[in-house]
């Protein structure tokens, strides 16, 4: 009986362990499904590039890279966050992904409303303006890509458009989890 319930408690323990190793693991995939590492090279291959151009735009480049990689792996734990935060995030990305052409109405992004004491899921938006930027195939047109969130007291309205050519060929990548993340 003894035996029994010491081999009991160890497969428990076992299991336990096992289990944490699985979160571990889950934890690790979730925050390299939210790394992009296609966005991380290119944006430090640009910002590298910008270094030798402007060295003082090529810095504020880098500090919003930074902020965007720890509100990435630090902010993103909790069930709920501010908006604001959010929205934040949201404009340091599009900063980043406009180094990448020199077309200055490349992004509409418009937002309306009050951020402020508003909680929401981290990083709900962020799939969908991932793939407008991934999917549009010309960095030339104005407004190819246009975000827009409007909040209000009850609501938050978003809406993320992109322009792209659908008779251009584009090459197929399920690299990621993307839009499989998202649960509304």
């Amino acid at each position: 009986m003894v035996m029994r319930g010491f081999i009991t408690w160890f497969d428990e323990i076992k299991l336990k362990s096992e289990l944490q190793q699985k979160n571990n693991e889950m934890e690790m995939a979730l925050v390299k499904s939210q790394l992009d590492p296609h966005f991380l090279f290119n944006t430090i291959n640009n910002i590298d590039v910008l270094i030798l151009k402007n060295a003082d735009k090529a810095s504020n480049y880098l500090n919003q890279l930074s902020d965007i990689m720890r509100f990435m792996l630090y902010e993103t734990k909790s069930d709920k966050i501010s908006l604001f935060k959010e929205i934040e995030y949201i404009k340091k990305y599009i900063e980043l992904q406009k180094i990448r052409t020199a077309n200055l109405s490349y992004v509409n992004f418009n937002l309306s409303g009050d951020s402020s004491n508003k909680l929401i899921a981290p990083m709900i938006f962020i799939p969908f303006i991932e793939n407008a930027f991934k999917h549009n195939n010309n960095k030339k047109l104005e407004d190819a890509i246009t975000i827009n969130i409007k909040i209000e007291e009850e609501n938050i309205i978003f809406e993320c458009i992109n322009k792209f050519d659908s008779n251009r060929k584009s090459k197929e990548e399920d690299n990621g989890l993307g839009l499989s993340l998202i649960h509304i």
